[in-house]
């Protein structure tokens, strides 16, 4: 099964993915499951994401963000 066309929140789900988010400010990181991503960010494009995300600990908006394999 080919993990390259994840592009939303239902993909993630669909996959069993989840996102891996590097602060690239402070180098905080979070992961966040398919149905975590469905709760903050809706049915829109991942690629729109990265630029509303927000770090918890330095309150920065520079964020890398990886698609993990399923476990």
């Amino acid at each position: 099964m080919s993990y390259k066309h994840v592009g939303t929140a239902g993909d993630l789900l669909r996959f069993g993915c989840s996102l891996r988010i590097d602060c690239l400010a402070c180098g905080a990181t979070r992961t966040m499951t398919g149905v975590d991503v469905y709760r903050v960010h809706g049915k829109a494009q991942l690629d729109l994401l990265r630029p509303r995300l927000k770090c918890r600990r330095c309150r920065m908006k520079a964020a890398k963000v990886t698609v993990l394999d399923p476990v």
